[in-house]
């Protein structure tokens, strides 16, 4: 996996941590698995660089389960064996950067273990490993015909923002519900357009096979089993200055959801159609989020996000003025009337 897709996995997992810890109480939604962020490598910046912090719970955030014996495999050898605290962490500091490291617990016999990250120099890494899950529960095929209908987007999507490495990098977990008992053909894909400026389209883990990214265009095949289909796709936003501008046209009903922020310096967000807003912070990590209104079919989400680090752009629009100015001068000599008497 590319250090990208990498980063976009991670994401992913971090949209089910806070949503399993209750950062956004706004509505009344079903939670989101665990199983999303089991053993999946979390940034850490508050934590030192060279740190690895595991968490092991049973089930649920609710149940820590402390006294577990969590090894931590560095480079391909078990260095350190450590015992969960009252909080259900266990962690081991000090691994230079470059360093494969990897965890595994055994709790009742049965045994969990994270994947494998290399850690950096940029702040540590978490993990959080749960017990009592059992296997990821899979779509479920269609068994019935489908028929005409619609779906819609559930209470449960997300847009998630990041700012790194100079770019803001946006997170689309969306639910496609078919509240039908029946498998429901639309009559041809469902297809979301992401902003015209969205480079690097990307489908995440987690997303159903039926979608698939291509330039700035997320199709997604039907028919459409009921319940749920993941969409889950990152993608970049350019931006100038201080404020990105993201603007998202649903081709179907969105129920309210929430948007977040993992906040960097002064990043905030603006947004007409935000009902609440609010900032907070969850495993380390201050946040500013809020939650949509409903939208129909066809309604533009938009959406500023303000307070970006930015580098001052006096020096490239000074760098242009005298390139052109250069240029200009270098035409006067050459057609000018100087040069037109010299040549005479």
């Amino acid at each position: 996996m590319t250090p990208h897709l990498r980063r976009c996995a991670g994401f992913v997992a971090l949209v089910a941590l806070f949503t399993l810890n209750g950062v956004l109480p706004l509505h009344a939604q079903p939670m989101m698995d665990l199983r999303l962020a089991a053993g999946v490598p979390l940034p850490a910046p508050e934590l030192p660089a060279g740190s690895v912090s595991v968490r092991v719970v049973r089930e649920t955030f609710a149940n820590n389960l402390p006294g577990q014996t969590v090894v931590f495999v560095v480079d391909g050898a078990e260095r350190d064996s450590v015992t969960t605290d009252d909080t259900g962490r266990a962690q081991i500091d000090g691994l230079a950067p470059g360093s494969r490291v990897q965890a595994r617990v055994e709790v009742d016999g049965e045994a969990l273990e994270t994947q494998e990250t290399v850690v950096s120099g940029d702040g540590g890494v978490r993990f959080v490993l749960a017990a009592g899950l059992g296997a990821a529960p899979s779509a479920p095929a269609p068994t019935v015909p489908a028929v005409p209908g619609t779906v819609s987007f559930g209470a449960n999507s997300r847009i998630v923002l990041d700012y790194a490495n100079e770019l803001l990098n946006v997170y689309y977990v969306i639910e496609v519900l078919n509240q039908s008992p029946s498998p429901v053909d639309l009559g041809g894909p469902l297809v979301i357009d992401l902003p015209v400026e969205a480079q690097s389209a990307t489908m995440l883990d987690g997303a159903t096979p039926q979608a698939t990214a291509e330039g700035a265009r997320v199709t997604v095949r039907g028919p459409f089993a009921p319940g749920v289909t993941p969409v889950n796709v990152a993608f970049t936003l350019p931006f100038s200055g201080d404020t990105a501008r993201l603007e998202q046209t649903w081709p179907a009903e969105a129920a309210p959801f929430t948007v977040f922020a993992l906040k960097t310096g002064d990043m905030d967000l603006s947004l007409p159609q935000l009902v609440v807003k609010q900032q907070t912070e969850r495993e380390g990590q201050p946040l500013v989020a809020g939650s949509t209104q409903a939208m129909p079919a066809g309604t533009a989400l938009r959406l500023d996000v303000t307070g970006l680090p930015h580098r001052p752009t006096w020096p490239r629009n000074l760098a242009f003025v005298l390139a052109a100015a250069i240029a200009a001068a270098g035409f006067w000599a050459a057609f000018g009337p100087g040069a037109r008497l010299r040549t005479a």
